[in-house]
């Protein structure tokens, strides 16, 4: 385990540490790698006059750019004890000390724009433990069949049930809250945006909770452990129903069985410890498996207890009396049982409980991701202990952020005890990052080796590691996390290898899944390259190859003829056969083939597209460019989809149906600055590109002949190349994180940071085409990733930029034909690499 980073506040800001403030903050991570964490300075008024307290703060912050940090203020007016993302990572719940629950969306669906999407509240009551709702969705990592050669075995769909049922069967969204007297609060989120919310009582009576922790079943039942902090009375546990039925909610609890921690009634022991710090499921979807920490003055107790099945004896005198019965009509028990203990001299702080969904048998041997959780103690130090048998395998000394001069040494040790203990902690999707926050407020971020310390040699190491981060990164594409944390264990020497396995992986799917992932693997694609130092054209060509493949299906959706009978090919099947069958180089007779009639649509929508035809030939026109370099220059962007088959035959049917499209409307098609007037733009490039696609035809790769490389050399001289515009740049701290030393950052708003934007120069010398410039710059053209339209030097519009490749757009869509405003609807929610988007200001 590695410190890559660590975001502190600037010196005197209010969101700091203070000595008037001592509760610990709270922090969650989604499934999109975005992380959300409550200020630290809750009863410090950031205003005398208006009272506002800075406890009601919530910031957002992406790991990638961790000096970025956007903060709003929730108008909660107590300290934030809960956050919690939901499934999708787009929305967010905070609790405060008061009852009140907020729900918070994206406006616009970017990162840094927030807005209160509901209120939900228990006067006079202090939330003590927050969760969404199960919505019947989860996709289990089986760990035994990592070897098949079929995705839908490694991570199957499991039948779970959504813990409450609307009409028709279909989930409701919502959360359910804990609180400190005993009351359970379910919330819930109705189509219409409107909140319904039903609050009952957890036992017979209300008790007093200090600690509780939510899980649910495969049966649509939730499971919640509740304790009073006290070592004297047991940890209890219910089970809860919840029914939703014309706007009204019940709940229905039901006792289960509860345990005392063995440490806490050994006569040897008891003694040492006399309160209990934490309790948590270590299976959210399970309920069936306890983390349960004990403390005192002499240190910590951890326990596992596993809730099982047990036979009951029978005396022989029923037993000769009753008939016999099988295994499963046998009288039974459900019981706690303690299968594991670990003790520690220091007492811990907090618990980060891994979150993948290991589907184990009885007998595996697996010891990969997700096989630990992480347990922060009082004295700094991290420690990864295994789930079952609560092993250590790493130890971590966290010593917070690098003071410099003598007066922060001295100030940093005087608050030594505050400073230096991480008070919250979450993993993330994929168990191989971990993020905290210390009670100063400073955010860190560490990897967990897919190895979890184990003394393996380094080629052991590195093949162990390779091998489930492939595994992992295929678990991504299937669910559609992000995968971002997987990249900080990711060595630029294992990019080629990784990506190698992904793609030999993908080739072995059938051809249905192959075109459902085809678009997660392009993007996880483009990011591994960024990661190495010969990787940038690769990376653009990805770039440029999901830009490809969703033109390419908006134009062929649009090709619907005026009668289908069920036995006949759609015309973009049709299309699809007679370009691939055909080695004809002539446009013009290729269309002989088709029956351009059936191909016709209203003229509106085919010129309402043109920006995106027109990038289509240029891209087209980019490519052919450089066949003469493709022997010189291997790492320019483009040469990569000269060998790529798929790319090329794409590009053809385009071609062909542009032409056709041209007949309907003249104005749509692309426009060439050409040297004379008798050059004929589509027919040249379809020419072209017909030869290079012969030439890695069957996956046959030969050598491009003289007469076509001497053709694309004089093409440029018939041809203006374009300039290729909003390639992939990377502004974050990936490829960077393989430094020797942590990273030190202060987070700043991000109004602050100035972006940037990257071009290709075809013309330019080799190995200076790719330039970046600031988004500031007087005096370039400022492009739309999106609608392909340049925005002018200073755009006045509101524009949002996408996290992880830099490319921009704007926030508001002028479309107005149906088409493009389907095509503009398409990126609403990320960019095309998968991207979230944040909103930018420029001012020049």
């Amino acid at each position: 385990m590695e410190l890559v980073f660590a975001s502190e506040w600037p010196r005197g800001d209010s969101n700091a540490w203070t000595k008037k403030w001592t509760i610990d903050p709270a922090c969650s991570w989604s499934c999109r790698n975005t992380v959300a964490f409550s200020g630290a300075s809750g009863c410090k008024l950031s205003n005398a006059n208006d009272g506002e307290s800075q406890g009601g703060k919530l910031h957002i912050v992406d790991p990638d750019r961790p000096w970025e940090v956007h903060s709003f203020n929730t108008g909660h007016t107590n300290v934030i004890r809960c956050i919690r993302w939901d499934v999708s990572g787009t929305r967010l719940v905070t609790a405060d000390g008061s009852g009140k629950c907020k729900l918070w969306v994206m406006s616009n669906h970017l990162l840094n724009d927030w807005k209160c999407g509901g209120t939900s509240s228990v006067e006079g009551e202090t939330i003590v433990a927050l969760s969404w709702l199960h919505i019947g969705l989860k996709v289990s990592y089986n760990v035994e069949r990592t070897d098949s050669p079929n995705v839908t075995e490694k991570f199957s769909r499991v039948k779970f049930l959504p813990s409450v049922l609307q009409y028709g069967g279909k989930a409701i969204e919502g959360w359910i809250a804990i609180t400190m007297s005993g009351l359970v609060c379910v919330t819930l989120i109705k189509a219409d945006g409107d909140l319904v919310t039903a609050t009952e009582c957890l036992g017979e009576s209300r008790t007093h909770v200090a600690l509780a922790d939510i899980a649910f079943t495969s049966s649509g039942h939730i499971v919640v452990g509740t304790s009073d902090g006290s070592c004297r009375c047991p940890i209890q546990f219910y089970r809860l129903i919840v029914k939703y039925n014309k706007d009204n909610c019940t709940i229905h609890s039901e006792a289960l069985p509860s345990l005392f921690m063995q440490c806490c009634t050994d006569p040897q022991q008891k003694d040492r410890y006399n309160f209990l710090s934490h309790i948590q499921f270590m299976n959210k979807e399970a309920g069936d498996q306890i983390i349960s920490c004990a403390g005192g003055p002499t240190g910590a107790c951890i326990e596992c207890w596993n809730l099982r099945r047990e036979s009951l004896g029978v005396h022989k005198i029923f037993q000769a009396s009753s008939p016999p019965r099988t295994r499963d009509q046998q009288p039974s028990i459900v019981k706690w049982t303690l299968s594991s203990h670990y003790s520690d001299p220091s007492n811990v702080m907090a618990l980060a409980l891994p979150k993948l969904p290991l589907n184990l048998s009885n007998k595996s041997i697996y010891n990969g991701p997700g096989m630990v959780f992480s347990a922060a103690f009082q004295d700094g130090s991290i420690k990864l202990l295994h789930r079952v048998s609560l092993k250590p395998f790493a130890v971590f000394k966290y010593e917070g952020v690098k003071q410099e001069s003598g007066q922060q040494v001295k100030r940093q040790r005087s608050h030594n005890n505050n400073g230096k203990q991480l008070s919250c902690m979450e993993m993330s999707a994929s168990c191989c990052s971990l993020i905290g926050v210390d009670k100063s407020g400073t955010l860190c971020l560490m990897k967990i080796a897919p190895t979890l310390g184990q003394a393996l040699d380094p080629g052991a190491a590195r093949a162990h590691t390779i091998a489930q981060v492939v595994n992992l990164l295929e678990y991504c594409i299937v669910t559609c996390y992000d995968w971002w944390d997987l990249l900080l264990t990711i060595t630029p020497g294992m990019v080629d290898t990784v990506i190698d396995r992904l793609s030999e992986a993908f080739n072995r799917q059938p051809k249905p899944v192959q075109e459902l992932l085809f678009t997660r693997l392009t993007a996880v694609k483009a990011t591994l390259y960024r990661l190495s130092s010969g990787g940038t054209g690769k990376s653009a060509d990805c770039h440029a190859k999901l830009l490809l493949n969703a033109i390419a299906v908006t134009f062929k959706s649009l090709l619907r003829p005026t009668t289908l009978s069920s036995q006949e090919k759609g015309l973009a099947e049709k299309l699809s056969a007679v370009c691939s069958r055909s080695i004809e180089t002539d446009l013009d007779k290729i269309m002989m083939n088709l029956d351009t009639k059936e191909y016709v649509i209203e003229p509106a929508t085919i010129q309402s597209l043109q920006q995106l035809i027109q990038w289509i030939a240029d891209f087209s026109l980019f490519l052919l460019s450089n066949v003469p370099l493709q022997q010189t220059y291997a790492n320019r962007p483009g040469l990569s989809m000269l060998r790529d088959c798929n790319v090329l035959c794409t590009l053809r049917e385009l071609l062909v149906i542009i032409r056709i499209w041209g007949l309907i409307k003249s104005t749509c098609q692309p426009v060439f600055s050409s040297t004379s007037e008798n050059v004929d733009g589509l027919s040249t490039l379809f020419k072209l590109l017909t030869q290079v696609w012969l030439c890695c035809k069957d996956d046959t790769y030969t050598d491009f002949d003289d007469v076509l490389i001497d053709e694309c050399i004089l093409l440029p001289s018939q041809l203006l190349v374009p300039t290729m515009e909003s390639l992939p740049v990377t502004e974050g701290i990936t490829g960077r994180t393989h430094c020797k030393l942590p990273m030190s950052f202060h987070f700043e708003s991000t109004s602050q940071h100035v972006p940037h934007v990257t071009a290709f120069n075809p013309s330019a010398t080799p190995g200076t085409e790719l330039s970046t410039r600031l988004l500031t710059d007087k005096h370039t053209q400022k492009h739309d990733i999106v609608r392909r339209i340049h925005l002018g030097v200073a755009p006045h519009d509101e524009l949002k930029q996408c996290t992880r490749c830099s490319c921009i757009s704007l926030v508001k869509s002028v479309a107005k034909a149906p088409a493009l405003r389907a095509w503009d609807q398409r990126w609403v929610k990320s960019c095309i690499c998968g991207g979230q988007w944040r909103k930018i200001s420029i001012n020049v």
